[in-house]
């Protein structure tokens, strides 16, 4: 996204600019984050923060999709311009079956990326006294830990909720019309499907996280 984002800045105001990635601005947005999250989690809210305000500032010379997919981590907390409610759940899933056929070229090879990297067991932290190895601090988030651990949720509220079937359902249709073709998708495209499934009684923030792997190739905020 900055790669993309580094060009267009160029010609917007310098001022601007520099207020949302050093200075004063910078300071009053990272204490505010600091008071919602802890680190490392707070570091990265900030640089997605910066992006995010860099991104307005050009927002015109994106495409809507590329700016929802920039946006995303802030949509559902501050609603960006331009912003309308979601529709059903059974919508969204349709759009999303509906799209997985069509995914192929650097957006599938994207999307398998992410899904190999959030499926991966976390690794176990080296054996004291092992030569060379890198200390990990004992509050670094895991991605592939989180996104497991938010898969538990899902299938424990699918059953709390008595919705078992229906969401098993939604996982089913997912892998069918997820690509056949050695890519690893088909799987995390089930677990993204069931994460829609209950968006309406799961956090938000575990929807996104177990649909991440597709966010680039189809912007959750796209599926109407």
């Amino acid at each position: 996204m900055e790669q993309l984002l580094d060009p267009l800045l160029s010609g917007a105001d310098e001022a601007m600019v520099n207020a949302f990635t050093s200075g004063f601005r910078v300071a009053q947005i990272k204490q505010a984050i600091g008071k919602a999250l802890p680190e490392p989690a707070a570091a990265a809210a900030l640089e997605s923060a910066q992006v995010v305000a860099l991104a307005i500032l050009v927002r015109e010379q994106l495409y809507p999709l590329q700016f929802a997919a920039i946006y995303r981590p802030f949509a559902t907390v501050l609603p960006g311009p331009g912003y309308e409610p979601p529709p059903s759940v059974d919508r969204q899933i349709a759009a999303f079956l509906q799209k997985l056929p069509s995914l192929s070229g650097e957006a599938e090879v994207e999307v398998a990326a992410v899904a190999k990297v959030l499926s991966e067991p976390p690794k176990a932290a080296p054996a004291a006294g092992t030569i060379g190895a890198v200390p990990v601090a004992p509050d670094e988030l895991d991605p592939a830990d989180l996104y497991s651990a938010a898969w538990k949720l899902a299938i424990a509220t699918a059953n709390q909720t008595g919705r078992t079937n229906s969401f098993r359902a939604a996982q089913e249709g997912a892998e069918q019309n997820a690509p056949h073709d050695g890519s690893g998708i088909v799987g995390s495209a089930g677990v993204a499907a069931g994460a829609i499934f209950l968006r309406d009684v799961m956090p938000i923030d575990q929807v996104l996280l177990l649909y991440e792997p597709f966010a680039a190739a189809f912007p959750y905020e796209s599926l109407i």
